[in-house]
């Protein structure tokens, strides 16, 4: 459940820089997906 993120794939002096930053966007974006799926369920059981 990845979501696409639209990012320049600008060239970075090294590798493992380049997987660092990879993969704290995927984790920034699992952490956002998941806040807006419990706000969205505690919206909708909250009522």
């Amino acid at each position: 459940m990845f979501l696409p993120l639209l990012m320049p794939d600008t060239p970075s002096p090294g590798l493992g820089s380049q997987l660092f930053r990879r993969t704290l966007l995927r984790v920034l974006a699992v952490q956002v997906a998941t806040l807006l799926l419990l706000s969205l369920l505690q919206a909708h059981y909250t009522r």
